[in-house]
Order: structure tokens, then C-alpha cells, then sequence
């Protein structure tokens, strides 16, 4: 599990970063698509079916009411903090920014709801609160009805709506998945290794001839389920290739700090894009894309594992039982 979120969340941050580059005109073309649209098709879906692999057996010890309550302090509550903080230094780092949407006190509450701030912890939260209220519901039938539903739903309203149905297919995936996904580990590495390989060059193919059709709120939006299924299936074939390694150790390392890193690599990102323009005087393009990718999630991931120690660990969870 801490493989593949370790390689997810590398992704998220190569993409953000990736991003930076376009929004200032350092990345464009045809090349900046398809990395857009290929990572795109799977680093966010394998968030939630991991989050839906175990649901079921932590809201059985939990008991609903507690489980709701856990998820309040670790997802809405760091949603909640982060956007609040990033307003408060928002007047000091805009500057920095090439683009900006900041929110505003005065909709803040809006923002919230809407997702307009960072939608990712607000759409996590509301899938797993639609797995509470399914939890009943044969895995095979909730899975088939939210991949329809994720198929059907068009691009309209909040985001934390819209989102909430797309990414629910795959939170429901996990869940039909369930603790099965250890049989992986009978897997030799070789045919995990080559398996990995053919899902991602069909992805890429996929991607090439379908481009934004593969996406969701698209007349083929039922590729995006897929692909974000196949896409899950190939980082898992990755970490069953490398697991037991150092390298499968590093990168467990940093997905256990996933959550750190997706919340504060903005910072190292930013912090490292000025270095290289106002030090370094470049703008080269594989310096600003390697160098504040990699800052991005090693910094952070740094801080993530030394918050007990600097006692800031109510930065990610509600300090109070």
C-alpha cells in the first residue's frame, strides 16, 4: 500500500509541477498534453481505491459514528486548516504565483463546500461517507451502479459533487477488491514487471488515439473508469515488482508520507522554482521540472516523518481526542 501511494503521490507533484511550467509558458504543446492526460487517467483514482480496499473492516471495528468522526479529524480537518492558512499568507507568496485563484474570507464557506480550494480531501471524505451509507449494498452491485453513475455524470455544479460520483467508482472498486489484493504478493516479480509494462503501453495507446474523449464528463467517460482501473492495476504490478528492495523501501517512505506531501509540496515546489530563476538565473526545462519535483516530495516528506518530533503533528490531524 505505501508503495503505491509513494509512486502516486510522486505523480501528483510531477503534474503540479508540470503545471507551474505551463502556466508560465516553459511547457506547451503536444507533449504537455499527453503528460497531462496520461497521468491524469490514474494517480488520483488509485488514491481512493486504496482508501476502499479496508473500508468496510474500519467502519465494522469502528462502529459508524466513530468512523465518521476519524475521517472528520484527518480528512476534513486538515481540508479545512490548510486552505484557512493559505489564505492567511496568501498576500505574501501571490507574488510567486504565475496564476492565482486565492479564496477570499468573505466565501470561504462556499470555497469549502465547493472544492473550488482543493478539491481532493473534500471528494475523499464524501466518498467514503457514500461507502458508510452503501456499506450494505453487495460489493459487485455498488460497484456496477458507480461506474455507471461515474459514466453518466456530466461536468456541472461543485466539484466536490460532480467528483464525488466520478471518483466513488474506484473507492468502490477497492472495495469490491477488498483484502484479495494480497494474493498479489504470490506474483513472481518478472510477470508483475512485464504486466506493468503492457497496461501502461495499452494506457498510452489508449491515451494517443482517444485524448480528452478518455476523460470523464466526455462522450466516452466510461474509458476514464477504465483506464483508471487499469492505471491502479499497473502501480500495484510496479510495487509487487519492487516491494521487499530498497528502492521498494524508499518509496514505501514516502507514500507513508502522502498525505504531508500533497499538502505541502506547493511550498518546496515554489521555494525551489525561485531558487533556480533568481540564483541560478534558469528556466531550463528539465532543471524546473526534475529538481522541484523531487524537492517537492522529498522536503516535505522530511517534515511529515519528523512532526512528532517538532510536535507538529496538529498540522495533519485534529490534536484533540
Amino acid at each position: 500500500m505505501d508503495i503505491v501511494k509513494g509512486l502516486a503521490i510522486f505523480l501528483v507533484v510531477y503534474e503540479h509541477t508540470g503545471q507551474g511550467m505551463y502556466a508560465r509558458g516553459w511547457w506547451t504543446g503536444a507533449s504537455r498534453l499527453f503528460s497531462d492526460l496520461y497521468v491524469y487517467s490514474f494517480h488520483m483514482p488509485l488514491f481512493f481505491f486504496v482508501a476502499g480496499l479496508f473500508i468496510v473492516g474500519s467502519i465494522q471495528r469502528r462502529g459508524p459514528l466513530d468512523f465518521t468522526l476519524e475521517k472528520m479529524k484527518t480528512i476534513l480537518y486538515p481540508y479545512v486548516g490548510w486552505i484557512v492558512l493559505l489564505m492567511a499568507i496568501e498576500p505574501w507568496i501571490h507574488r510567486f504565483q504565475a496564476s492565482a485563484s486565492p479564496v477570499h474570507w468573505s466565501n470561504l464557506v462556499a470555497s469549502l463546500i465547493s472544492g473550488s480550494g482543493g478539491w481532493f480531501l473534500a471528494v475523499l471524505f464524501c466518498t467514503q461517507m457514500l461507502a458508510l451509507l452503501t456499506r450494505r449494498m453487495p460489493a459487485w452491485l455498488r460497484f456496477a451502479l458507480a461506474a455507471v453513475a461515474a459514466a453518466l455524470m456530466p461536468t456541472v455544479g461543485f466539484e466536490t459533487i460532480y467528483k464525488t460520483v466520478w471518483f466513488f467508482s474506484f473507492l468502490a472498486t477497492g472495495m469490491l477488491v477488498g483484502r484479495s489484493i494480497f494474493k498479489l504478493g504470490n506474483l513472481s516479480r518478472w510477470v508483475a514487471a512485464l504486466g506493468a509494462v503492457a497496461i501502461f503501453a495499452l494506457q498510452a495507446a489508449a491515451i494517443l488515439h482517444y485524448r480528452y474523449a478518455a476523460s470523464f464528463g466526455s462522450s466516452s467517460a466510461w474509458l476514464a473508469v477504465l483506464l483508471g482501473i487499469t492505471g491502479t492495476a499497473g502501480l500495484f504490478l510496479i510495487a509487487r515488482t519492487i516491494e521487499n528492495t530498497r528502492f521498494g523501501d524508499a518509496w514505501a517512505w514516502i507514500g507513508r508520507a502522502s498525505l504531508g506531501i500533497f499538502l505541502m509540496a506547493q511550498f518546496a515546489q515554489g521555494a525551489t522554482r525561485e531558487v533556480l530563476l533568481r540564483l541560478v538565473h534558469t528556466h531550463e526545462f528539465w532543471l524546473q521540472l526534475i529538481l522541484p519535483t523531487i524537492a517537492s516530495v522529498l522536503l516535505p516528506a522530511v517534515v511529515w516523518h519528523q512532526q512528532r518530533r517538532w510536535r507538529i503533528g496538529w498540522l495533519f490531524r485534529w490534536p484533540f481526542s
